[in-house]
């Protein structure tokens, strides 16, 4: 393969300082090719560097750029002046076929290509957003199924891992305990654990939070500490050998256990939510335990306390 040339894209690795260097090849590009010669790769660039200049959070800076990666050899040496909504749906819709992209997924993808082409704009590199006012129509996603480990499915899960990957059935339990998103345990370290404080410090998609340990939580993290090794930064093994998050173990078990509805990991968050609600916490409680960024999120729970509101109204005195 040969090498790109300068004044195109090839990493997303930029780091705040680096900013304005980057303006200033910007400044050479335009004046080598001017703004019409200017690819999209050279634009997604300059935005990026620009999302990280602003602080944006590491993850979803990750995610963009991983998002990226896939887009440019579809979209990414076309020059600008040649960038039209029929250009994003044909690209997206072959990239979503491709991939099998959910709506949702596909959605994030547009919202990538239509940030760059905002950026654009702002920058005078563009005329128009060509993704502005829905011209490129997002995808319907389907609505968030609250689906929960029951006490019989429980028991079926964990009998399945001790038999295929016994060393996983703590991981599965802290999870539950703790109502982590996957990515949150996946990337935490053994120092963001305080022990005095019960707590575990977290990075998701949120931001920076910190979850309390309870005492069963206290024992599982204590249980992991024990076999792993003292080279070992992350609590989660694999993510010492790999920061890809590889679940077809959890797939497999689920599949094993012979559940009637698709169960997937970040069920157990689920499951964390709905138990907390079941037994009668508040669910303005339950929010900031589970680190939902809107109350809305926290409303799906509702439904499952009906027996706690009936005792509530009846508190109510004339």
């Amino acid at each position: 393969m040969a090498e790109p040339a300068p004044t195109r894209v090839s990493r997303m690795n930029f780091s705040a300082p680096e900013l304005a260097r980057e303006r200033t090849q910007r400044g050479g590009m335009e004046k080598k090719r001017g703004k019409s010669g200017l690819e999209f790769r050279d634009l997604a660039q300059m935005a990026l560097a620009e999302k990280e200049a602003r602080g944006i959070r590491p993850l979803s800076l990750r995610a963009d750029r991983l998002r990226f990666s896939v887009l440019d050899p579809v979209i990414g040496h076309l020059r600008l002046s040649r960038l039209k909504p029929r250009t994003f749906a044909h690209a997206l819709a072959d990239v979503a076929l491709d991939r099998s992209l959910t709506p949702a997924t596909f959605n994030r993808y547009l919202a990538l290509c239509s940030s760059i082409c905002a950026f654009g704009v702002r920058e005078e590199l563009l005329a128009v957003n060509p993704l502005q006012d829905g011209r490129v129509q997002r995808r319907p996603e389907s609505g968030i199924h609250v689906r929960y480990l029951e006490r019989h499915e429980q028991s079926q899960l964990l009998a399945v891992i001790k038999r295929l990957c016994p060393e996983k059935a703590v991981e599965v339990e802290l999870a539950v305990l703790c109502g982590t998103r996957r990515g949150e345990l996946f990337n935490a370290r053994w120092t963001d654990w305080k022990r005095k404080e019960n707590l575990l410090l977290v990075e998701g998609k949120t931001g920076r939070r910190e979850i309390p340990v309870n005492r069963a939580a206290r024992r599982c993290l204590a249980r992991m500490r024990r076999k792993a090794s003292a080279s070992e930064i992350f609590i989660t093994p694999e993510r010492n050998a790999s920061p890809v998050d590889r679940r077809t173990w959890f797939e497999r078990a689920c599949k094993k256990a012979g559940f009637a509805s698709k169960f997937r990991y970040h069920d157990l968050r689920h499951t964390f939510c709905s138990r907390l609600v079941a037994r009668g916490v508040p669910l303005l409680e339950v929010q900031k335990l589970a680190g939902h960024r809107s109350f809305q999120t926290t409303l799906r729970y509702a439904h499952l306390s009906p027996g706690h509101l009936r005792k509530a109204v009846e508190k109510v005195r004339f």
